[in-house]
């Protein structure tokens, strides 16, 4: 296959770009295989060339410089307009040799389908079979380079896991060439899963020679004692694999084989309950916490909360100041100009603009649910909860404070401080609906999270994209604890999710609540915490509810009174087609299909996509 088969005759084009060193032994630039663990400068570059595909995939934009978020029911993206590729994805147009939209295929920024994480893992696999012998100056780093590869490989495999379900697992492709895959087969889900755990417990210190899943029973060694839990103390080592990144790794890994679409019944809730846990405590143990700064000086002029701030303040290589964030980019995205208000200098798109669907998951500050459901597939008709302090004819007032850190609606302040200067989405207002125009919300909504209102062509002051941070950790861990359980969900997992709602000053979820109860309440909670942080597009596919989310995409009409007052009527922007059960997974690439059936004799697409 040729995402699988990786020519080590042209590593030398790889260890140069890595920066490590400049290679011209060769006029056509080829290096002996074995010369390369030989030489330390070259191990080290082969160490980086591991990283090549992990740095594109940590959080950066996705097709058309937008948010995953437009994919989900999250948002609709004004990329309808132009036929981009969020657009042909939602209405269908996707089969296993044309993809509109992956999550790692913008190849502006060099991102390639996520099946070519094949050519990572075996690069990982080298030097996981070359390290312990390589000429290597120093013992830590020799245990750096142990760490890093196996980290970086159970990341690599749960991303081809969320994406595709089952794949190959391939542990030993460590020669010059494979090119001979007649033995390849399909593990399961949780062969491949207990991999990643296996490659994890390792980096973090648990004795995989000892690895029976039993985490509290476990001692601790110090298996790769030179690798932190944070990236390192310079700018250049930010996001090197550490430890806290194999614990979020670790921890949806076992979420996600618990969940109904993955559970085969040898992963099961209990088991996933002990791993999200012991991933969560590591963290805490080792410097770890919530977020809780509020914006100071010139930034109480641009944030409204501590969540708000959270999403512009910079990411610190030694986690000083971000004590949350795992994953996360090293850029700063620009939103302002991809998904930004028309009212910013300098912005091009709307891009990726929040639904109604989310809007209605915010909660009032009572702690209620305002819209209980939808009477009619098309959700225009929300089923009201009598006992929330909710106003149709005022919807955005008395909402979690997570709300207003996320999205623009009618009526939301352009900058805190400044409340007569307001977003106005009517009929001919600065941020006006629009059915055709890049520029203009499709929805009534346009998203603020990560965007810093004082962005503009003059200067890019948005935020860092985060794909993993504390916070799912304490959802990853609540939600597999109540499953675990029966009856009535545990405190623990209740206590797991009002520390994060501590955090915006919203009232803790009471203990007693039975365990569909608290289900419903931390599959929402996960909706508003990590709303554009790219989970919900998994979540609905592992709970087997894409064809209940993904029909159909609303938004909010403004229209001004006589009295200049505003009239908030629903609408539909769009309904989907890509909400059947082929859609939980995406189709594996039909060439390697194909190569894969001419060497196994076995087909190796998901259900629906052959």
């Amino acid at each position: 296959m040729k995402a699988l088969k990786y020519m080590m005759m042209l590593a030398a084009g790889a260890l140069a770009s890595a920066g490590c060193t400049d290679i011209t032994d060769y006029p056509d630039g080829r290096l002996e295989f074995d010369h390369i663990f030989e030489n330390p400068k070259l191990v080290g570059g082969y160490m980086n060339s591991c990283y090549s595909d992990a740095v594109t995939s940590f959080g950066r934009p996705y097709g058309d410089n937008t948010y995953m978020a437009s994919v989900t029911d999250e948002a609709h993206d004004t990329d309808d307009a132009t036929n981009g590729t969020m657009y042909q994805w939602n209405m269908g147009f996707m089969t296993p040799f044309t993809r509109p939209w992956n999550p790692n295929s913008d190849a502006s920024k060099g991102r390639q389908e996520e099946w070519n994480f094949y050519g990572a893992i075996r690069r990982c696999n080298i030097m996981i079979d070359r390290v312990e012998t390589a000429t290597i100056r120093l013992e830590s780093e020799r245990e750096l380079y142990r760490g890093e590869a196996r980290g970086l490989r159970a990341y690599y495999y749960l991303r081809l896991l969320k994406n595709y379900g089952p794949v190959p697992l391939v542990l030993d492709n460590t020669s010059e060439a494979v090119d001979d895959w007649s033995g390849a087969r399909k593990a399961t889900y949780a062969e491949v899963t207990r991999q990643i755990l296996k490659d994890c417990a390792e980096v973090i210190g648990y004795d995989p020679a000892d690895y029976t899943y039993k985490w509290a029973g476990n001692s601790v060694i110090p298996a790769n004692s030179e690798l932190g839990w944070t990236s390192g103390a310079s700018d250049a080592a930010m996001n090197r694999w550490n430890k806290a990144m194999c614990a979020g790794v670790m921890s949806e890994a076992a979420l996600y084989a618990a969940s109904p679409l993955n559970n085969d019944g040898t992963l099961d809730w209990a088991e996933a309950a002990e791993i999200c846990k012991a991933a969560l405590d590591l963290c805490l143990q080792n410097g770890y916490k919530l977020v809780t700064n509020k914006p100071a000086g010139d930034f109480t002029k641009y944030s409204y909360n501590a969540y708000d701030y959270f999403f512009v303040s910079a990411i610190d290589a030694r986690g000083a100041n971000d004590t949350e964030s795992i994953l996360y980019t090293k850029d700063r995205f620009g939103a302002w100009q991809y998904c930004g208000l028309p009212t910013t200098e300098g912005q091009s798109r709307a891009g990726s603009c929040p639904s109604q669907e989310l809007v209605d998951s915010y909660e009032t500050l009572q702690g209620e649910m305002p819209i209980l459901g939808y009477a009619d597939a098309d959700h225009l008709q929300p089923i009201l909860n009598p006992n929330a302090q909710y106003d149709p004819a005022d919807p955005y007032a008395n909402r979690d404070p997570r709300m207003k850190a996320t999205l623009y609606y009618h009526g939301a302040p352009l900058m805190p401080l400044e409340p007569d200067n307001t977003v106005d989405t009517s009929e001919g207002g600065n941020c006006m609906l629009s059915a055709s125009s890049v520029r203009y919300t499709r929805t009534g909504y346009y998203i603020r999270k990560y965007s810093s209102p004082s962005s503009s062509r003059n200067g890019n002051n948005d935020g860092w994209m985060r794909t993993m941070r504390l916070a799912e950790l304490y959802l990853n861990y609540a939600e597999a604890a109540n499953e675990a359980a029966s009856g009535t969900a545990p405190n623990e997992a209740v206590d797991a999710v009002n520390a994060i709602r501590d955090r915006v000053g919203m009232p803790k979820i009471p203990y007693g609540l039975s365990k569909d109860e608290f289900r419903t309440r931390v599959r929402n909670e996960r909706r508003v915490e990590l709303a554009y942080e790219g989970h919900r597009f998994y979540d609905v596919r592992r709970w087997k509810i894409l064809d209940q989310t993904d029909r159909v995409v609303t938004g909010m009409k403004v229209t001004k009174q006589a009295d200049g007052t505003p009239n908030y009527e629903r609408f539909v922007v769009s309904h989907r087609n890509a909400y059947s059960d082929k859609w939980l997974r995406l189709p594996v690439p039909g060439e390697e299909v194909a190569r894969l059936l001419t060497q196994t004799g076995e087909n190796f697409q998901n259900p629906g996509w052959e």
